[in-house]
């Protein structure tokens, strides 16, 4: 069976996303368990994950939220399509 390529553009948004979503999901549980070591270990490692692919897909493709960018350049998520407009989906 042939492989379906993913454009890297896509497969960079999905990782976003994904560590996004293991943030938001290991934040809840350090609500209930804040002294577990592992728990917070894979936090910050899933911090980490975030912020370099974060980082890396606004470098190349503009910004994800309206709280990224340069500070000299706030309103540029205003002006530039947003990331499920920009026909990659």
């Amino acid at each position: 069976m042939r492989a379906i390529a993913v454009p890297k553009r896509k497969k960079l948004f999905q990782a976003v996303n994904q560590f996004g979503f293991a943030l938001s999901d290991i934040t809840l549980y350090l609500d209930t368990h804040p002294k577990d070591q592992d728990a917070l270990d894979y936090y910050h490692h899933m911090n980490h994950m975030y912020k370099k692919a974060s980082d890396e897909y606004e470098s190349k493709y503009g910004p994800l939220t309206q709280f990224s960018g340069e500070d000299e350049n706030i309103w540029k998520w205003s002006v530039e399509k947003w990331p499920w407009e920009r026909g990659f989906f």
